[in-house]
């Protein structure tokens, strides 16, 4: 919603929100024009509406009932037209989305439906344009790694970059594989790993987190974890999919795991070997 708010073409209609907050964090999928106080019943969720009230109830709690119709539905918001029907924003209406967690702005100058629909669709339609063609530079970049029997080193570091955040791929029992965390220091961004891995598992959001899980042919073997990072056109998922994909290929061809256990073998002795350079680098000369 904040973003098709900060689009030009709602600046001619002089347009205040008098709902918002989390609100306007509304995705917005289709813009709907509608005077209908039936129109809920058209929704399929997402949409914003766009109306001049003009066939909305006027008894206050069936002006109520209906915002909250439309917040059942899942609406994203509603964009109010003053001046033909009417002159303010009803303070039940403004209650009444305020309590559905509605976003509500007012236009207080008339302006052509038909453009705003317009401007609004242009732009859903280009960001699903781009979500599209990332999603399938990222098919093709691990579809290549995969038939190229890539390491899944070298995978998890792909996915790492593309995401721009830690990565890490474990094994079933939470036991780190292998990890790509970029600029971070591995030994914070792995530490109590174990621990802290088991309810993300289960909560896919714990902590920002996005969990694949790794598996092909009725066998999992672990999960692919992105720590929280900047979105991705394609969606952090999408990406954490594909390259779970490549992953599962590469263990098919490997089905002992025995990449998996060396390269889990050389973490905790590279981690050994930092941890002993660090003691060593404390200690104070003798003389």
């Amino acid at each position: 919603m904040a973003e098709v708010l900060a689009l030009a073409v709602f600046s001619a209609g002089a347009p205040v929100v008098v709902v918002g907050g989390d609100a306007l964090g509304a995705a917005v999928r289709w813009v709907h024009v509608s005077d209908s106080a039936d129109v809920a019943r058209l929704l399929e969720g997402g949409e914003l509406l766009l109306s001049t009230g003009s066939g909305w109830p006027d008894d206050p709690a069936l002006l109520a009932g209906f915002v909250t119709q439309l917040a059942r539905v899942g609406a994203a918001g509603i964009v109010l037209e003053l001046g033909s029907h009417y002159r303010y924003v009803p303070a039940v209406l403004a209650d009444a989305a305020r309590s559905a967690g509605l976003a509500l702005v007012a236009l207080h100058r008339e302006v052509k439906f038909v453009t705003i629909t317009e401007a609004v669709h242009r732009r859903i339609i280009a960001d699903q344009t781009t979500a599209l063609e990332a999603r399938d530079a990222v098919r093709t970049l691990f579809t290549g790694l995969a038939l190229r029997g890539a390491p899944a080193e070298f995978i998890v570091e792909q996915v790492g970059l593309a995401l721009a955040a830690p990565v890490v791929l474990e094994t079933v029992a939470h036991e780190v594989v292998v990890a790509h965390v970029g600029g971070a220091i591995e030994t914070q961004t792995l530490r109590g790993w174990g621990r802290r891995s088991r309810p993300a598992a289960a909560a896919p959001d714990h902590e920002g987190r996005a969990i694949v899980a790794v598996e092909a042919r009725g066998i999992r073997w672990g999960w692919l974890v992105a720590l929280p990072g900047t979105p991705h056109p394609a969606g952090r998922e999408a990406v954490l999919e594909q390259a779970a994909t490549a992953l599962a290929l590469g263990r098919l061809a490997d089905p002992g795991g025995e990449e998996w256990s060396r390269l889990g073998r050389r973490r905790v002795v590279d981690a050994l070997v930092e941890a002993g350079s660090r003691a060593a680098g404390r200690r104070r000369p003798a003389w």
